[in-house]
């Protein structure tokens, strides 16, 4: 693309039925940029991907990633680096058996580096994908989504649901991926605390299009917690009610001007105002806390 965009989507639409799921959704990414999608369960974090990776169509937009568009070739879908939530493989398989099998469908496929993969993740060629643990079967679905080096990485819910030190192996891969330049990363989570720090921004899906979105340096430099008398705040899109005990409530401010107009329209003496938690930001964004 000419302007560096790695994906562009403009007005995407995708239905099922009667129902919307995505409707009329914007999205940019350059080049080495990670960013996060963020939402509910059902909120069609899943259906954007699937529309991108060419495995269902679009009922209408424009879709460019990679300098290609969803056609129904396959070609796109070999270019991108894609874990789902819940990988799947053939069972009688063994692990190296599967990495076989995938490298068929990438011309661009890295033996050496599936291989370094599995040394570094601790698996086991000889071991059925059958029988693999949830956390082991995360494992290989990251071998097989970054073996043929893909300049554009899809996650959908990567760490959802795996313990502290696969969750780790993970969260390493991706910074491994990173630190070798270029790669751009759209990474989906209803929980995207854990993933803060390797963020550039996070886009937030509502109603089938994203319904704010904002850098993950303002999150963590512009967002606080104010503590006070609940009617001294006025809810508004930029200041988020968290919790409450009897006059005093706790709620999220995003941005500075944000907190100055609260402060200048008499927050009150006896208000406490510190950093809000990025996942807590993250919470609040989604109406959760």
């Amino acid at each position: 693309m000419s302007d560096g965009t790695i994906l562009s989507v403009k007005g995407l639409h995708k239905g099922f039925g009667l129902r919307k799921v995505l409707d009329g959704l914007d999205l940019k990414a350059g080049p080495g940029e990670v960013v996060g999608i963020l939402g509910r369960n059902g909120s069609g974090k899943t259906t954007l991907f699937k529309v991108l990776l060419d495995l269902i169509a679009a009922d209408t937009g424009e879709i460019s990633a990679l300098g290609l568009s969803p056609d129904g070739s396959g070609r796109l879908r070999g270019l991108i680096g894609y874990v789902p939530e819940k990988p799947a493989f053939h069972s009688f398989m063994t692990v190296a058996g599967v990495l076989a099998f995938r490298a068929r469908f990438f011309p661009s496929w890295d033996a050496a580096k599936a291989q370094e993969l599995l040394r570094r993740l601790e698996l086991d060629p000889a071991a059925k994908a059958g029988a693999l643990s949830k956390g082991s079967a995360a494992k290989l679905a990251w071998v097989c989504a970054a073996a043929h080096n893909p300049r554009l990485f899809l996650l959908d819910e990567p760490t959802s649901g795996l313990d502290y030190l696969v969750r780790d192996h993970i969260l390493n891969g991706l910074v491994h991926e990173l630190a070798e330049g270029g790669r751009t990363i759209l990474v989906s989570d209803h929980r995207m605390g854990e993933l803060g720090g390797l963020l550039d921004r996070v886009c937030v899906l509502k109603g089938g299009r994203i319904a704010e979105e904002h850098s993950a340096d303002f999150i963590k430099a512009e967002t606080f917690r104010v503590s006070a008398r609940a009617g001294s705040v006025k809810t508004s899109p930029r200041v988020r009610e968290l919790a409450r005990a009897g006059a005093v409530a706790e709620f999220a401010v995003f941005g500075r001007q944000a907190l100055d107009e609260l402060r200048g329209a008499g927050l009150g003496d006896g208000a406490e105002v510190k950093p809000l938690e990025m996942d807590d930001a993250f919470r609040a964004m989604l109406g959760e806390i």
